[in-house]
């Protein structure tokens, strides 16, 4: 892809999203999490991903979207898309008769959470989350999100530490921000480790 194609895919409006959808490359489909999304293109959070310069297939419901793989790093990939995309139309679910189909019980679970962290609730328990989903794939939802929030805590720890005057001004502060990278580190290990309670 060219600078000018990458910087046209940029200039499209991104909105920051916690999408469940399935990424397509050699020859095998891989859950993913769209974490924002634009008409041409999108980021995405994954365990397996393929390399950049790739040819994939995006499938988010009824959607099948053509894309290139323009950059990867870590957990994390950036598409461009083959065709220009409705993002509202990605974002919302299939409808039938009219009536919006409900999301599979794990992405409702997602969606309880954003809205009750914007709402500044409590975030439903488990016990209703394994009401709806079972156990197994709760846990694997949160070996998932522990994952994505561990490798978020340590991008912006090794950006701020980056920073001589913010590691001088706030270094009490960065050193809890560690702790926290290490403990979330700690537990992704744990409850990704073959064997672990909950995983799938």
């Amino acid at each position: 892809m060219t600078a000018e194609t990458l910087s046209e895919a940029r200039s499209y409006a991104r909105t920051n999203t916690m999408l469940a959808a399935m990424l397509e490359f050699d020859g095998e489909q891989h859950p993913v999490s769209v974490r924002n999304l634009s008409a041409s293109g999108a980021m995405l959070d994954g365990r397996q991903l393929p390399l950049e310069g790739q040819s994939v297939v995006l499938y988010r419901d009824e959607h099948r979207i053509p894309a290139q793989v323009v950059w990867t790093a870590r957990n994390r990939c950036g598409l461009s898309f083959g065709v220009h995309v409705k993002v509202d139309h990605l974002i919302k679910r299939p409808k039938a008769s009219g009536i919006a189909a409900p999301p599979p019980s794990h992405q409702a679970r997602v969606d309880a959470i954003q809205r009750a962290l914007r709402e500044n609730r409590a975030v439903p328990s488990f016990q209703e989350s394994e009401a709806l989903v079972g156990a197994a794939a709760v846990g694997k939802r949160l070996v998932d999100e522990i994952g994505y929030a561990h490798r978020l805590v340590e991008r912006v720890g090794e950006d701020l530490t980056g920073d001589s005057y913010v590691l001088t001004r706030y270094a009490l502060v960065l050193q809890q921000l560690d702790e926290a990278e290490q403990l979330l580190r700690k537990l992704s290990n744990e409850l990704s480790a073959e064997g672990a309670n909950g995983r799938c």
